[in-house]
């Protein structure tokens, strides 16, 4: 293993040193990792709303067709 200088950049960034010994591989994986943990909690939240708006407007019948798919804004 290669051993590289910290910079004082990254010594602000990360000051308890939690991610230095991480390989690109590592970081990327735990990135990876940790977005699909935000697209998920997102997820719960949103069908939450949704059953939320339900419940608060019994009589109105929303279109929700669509919404299962994930699309770019």
């Amino acid at each position: 293993a290669e051993a590289t200088a910290i910079t004082e950049e990254e010594k602000e960034l990360d000051p308890d040193g939690t991610y230095a010994g991480f390989s690109r591989v590592d970081f990327v994986k735990f990135v990876l990792d940790w977005q699909g943990s935000v697209v998920e909690v997102s997820s719960c939240q949103f069908r939450n709303v949704v059953a939320q708006i339900k419940l608060l407007n019994p009589n109105v019948e929303l279109n929700l067709s669509g919404l299962d798919e994930e699309k770019e804004v």
